[in-house]
């Protein structure tokens, strides 16, 4: 793979390219450029942060490492095809596919080892340490966002040794004791409050800065992470509800930054939010930037265009992270669910159909015929609704237009692009603040502010926002919940997602009860008019003749496992190398 850390490519490579798994722990720093030989000025540790955020890009351009997030009720993958990783997570089996597992357990160990590098070479260096805040603070708050993943995807985990360039050969060990949940949360925290001690600016200029978006971790991506740490510390499995309180002080300061200093944007239309016509806004708090112009296939490109696309469509999609249509059916109407979702498909000869559409107009079938091969009346035989948060239009030579996106035009089937991933959002900590003010009881007044500006902007019926101020803090607690759930749904990329919230709030095992038993909730009513095109590709309208009930395609069975449901499995040949790797 290509590496695009400007001269710090030899660095990284002989850092962070290995291929032993035990590597992903330990170090061996034969071969290693050390601080005798290279980190004398901060110029040199930047060489080092560079290799990090290479890491970093690494670690979300392909859609394995998110593989995981199809345990939430918002996504699903396709079946019958190459996507058993994805279907097991989505149905909480233990899969056979190890892609999702391996990879998303070797690039966090990579960015773990990565900071820990940073770390310990400024810990070398003769510099006055304040004058390295800004270098110790990417590295502190990236190792804190690996352990975050890691602690919620697999539980217990082994923390990896802090020492890179005085590793101690004789004692380096492959069996490293895995630390107790507790433990990994207390390590997150600490390194988040070193992060925050190192006084990282608001905002920065270029090149940490591209428009109004910050490429670095600033103050308030710290003080964002820390107050959603402190609500999963509240949640399962710690359960220690006091952190609501924390949660809520964190979140407040960020807030209070905003309003203060202007230092974040809530954008007024959600149209905005993924377009790649606004790709630099400022209600990204913290972000993955990729490489535009490669076209490489490597870690500096983004390969997700695609995956959100069904592969019946006509625009070469992947279908890796597709839409439940029972989420999709309870997903509040509004500005929001029309840009998160694609209201209409496009067909290949330009017309725009429902996605529940049929080109007999008669209600939706599919069955096997005499050939084995799958028969259906469904226009597009994926037959579901389509996010588009990574969607982007293509011009008529089929190259990908930066403007906001439009699902009645050609998609860019390009497959790599290197639009911006958003991990944390302006919006999201508004839904953390409301909702750790409602279950700690602390500056409500404001929380219920603070929930109104999300609803505001994304819901077609006023009395959505009116309503927040006679709720009861138990129910703006499950208000700001489920607001949060449908900002990020869809976004697997994002620090906590659908299956993360319901994680924390142990809900998983209700996602699971749904889609084991007979998923009867009416997706579409009858009577609704609907727009679809014949055999021959005509259009026309019609009303659907009776409810649309549909399970998923994918059907959970068997009881439900305990932690051993919601957990990865640890990687087998981690697991071989240390034997601590046990559930």
């Amino acid at each position: 793979m290509k590496i695009n850390i400007l001269s710090g490519c030899v660095l990284a490579a002989s850092m962070l390219l290995t291929t032993s798994c035990s590597d992903f722990l330990t170090e061996d720093p034969k071969g290693q450029l050390t601080n005798e030989t290279l980190f004398k000025t901060k110029a040199d540790l930047d060489l080092a942060v560079n290799s990090l955020y290479s890491n970093i890009q690494g670690f979300q351009c392909n859609s394995n490492t998110m593989i995981v997030q199809c345990m939430g009720d918002d996504v699903t993958s396709t079946t019958g095809s190459n996507k058993a990783a994805y279907l097991a997570a989505d149905v909480f089996e233990d899969p056979t596919d190890l892609k999702g597992v391996n990879d998303l357990w070797s690039w966090y160990y990579n960015i773990i080892k990565a900071s820990n590098y940073v770390i310990d070479c400024a810990n070398f260096m003769k510099a006055d340490k304040s004058e390295l805040g800004e270098q110790l603070g990417q590295a502190y708050f990236w190792r804190a966002y690996a352990y975050y993943g890691l602690v919620r995807t697999w539980g217990q985990v082994p923390i990896s040794p802090e020492e890179v360039i005085s590793v101690d050969l004789k004692n380096n060990t492959d069996a490293i004791p895995c630390a107790t949940v507790e433990q990994i949360f207390n390590y997150i925290v600490k390194d988040l409050k070193a992060a925050e001690e190192c006084n990282l600016p608001e905002k920065y200029s270029a090149p940490k800065a591209i428009g109004d978006a910050n490429v670095f971790v600033t103050s308030q991506a710290v003080k964002s992470m820390l107050s959603a740490v402190y609500m999963s510390m509240a949640g399962y499995p710690l359960n220690k509800t006091e952190y609501y309180a924390l949660a809520a002080d964190k979140a407040k300061e960020v807030v209070d930054a905003v309003k203060a200093r202007n230092v974040q944007t809530l954008l007024t239309d959600w149209n905005k939010v993924y377009s790649y016509g606004e790709d630099n806004h400022n209600e990204c708090i913290l972000g993955i930037y990729y490489n535009a112009n490669t076209g490489s296939w490597g870690w500096d490109d983004s390969q997700l265009t695609c995956c959100h696309v069904p592969c019946s469509l006509p625009w070469g999609g992947w279908g890796d992270f597709l839409a439940e249509r029972h989420f999709w059916s309870k997903y509040p109407a509004g500005p929001r669910k029309d840009a998160v979702y694609a209201k209409t498909y496009l067909t290949s000869n330009g017309n725009n159909v429902d996605w529940w559409a049929t080109v007999d107009g008669e209600p939706y079938y599919k069955v096997k015929g005499e050939d084995g091969k799958d028969k259906t009346n469904a226009v597009f035989s994926d037959y579901r609704p389509m996010f588009t948060g990574f969607s982007v239009n293509a011009d008529d030579k089929g190259a990908a237009q930066k403007i906001d996106f439009d699902c009645t035009k050609p998609i860019y089937a390009g497959m790599t692009l290197g639009k911006r991933h958003q991990l944390i959002r302006y919006a999201e900590v508004l839904c953390w603040f409301a909702e750790a003010s409602a279950r700690s009881g602390k500056y409500i007044a404001e929380a219920k502010e603070a929930l109104k500006q999300v609803r505001a902007r994304a819901y077609s019926d006023a009395a959505a926002v009116t309503a927040i101020d006679g709720m009861s803090n138990d129910q703006l607690a499950e208000a700001a919940y489920n607001e949060h759930r449908y900002e990020v749904a869809g976004n697997v990329l994002g620090m906590v997602t659908c299956r993360e919230d319901e994680f924390r709030m142990n809900r998983l095992k209700e996602v699971f009860d749904y889609r084991v038993g007979p998923q009867s909730d009416v997706l579409v009513p009858a009577g609704t008019l609907t727009h679809s095109v014949d055999a021959k590709g005509n259009p026309f309208e019609y009303k659907l003749k009776q409810d649309l009930v549909l399970p998923e395609n994918m059907q959970a069975k068997g009881a439900w496992r305990g932690d051993k449901s919601v957990y990865h499995i640890y990687p087998p040949t981690e697991a071989e190398r240390n034997p601590n790797l046990k559930r």
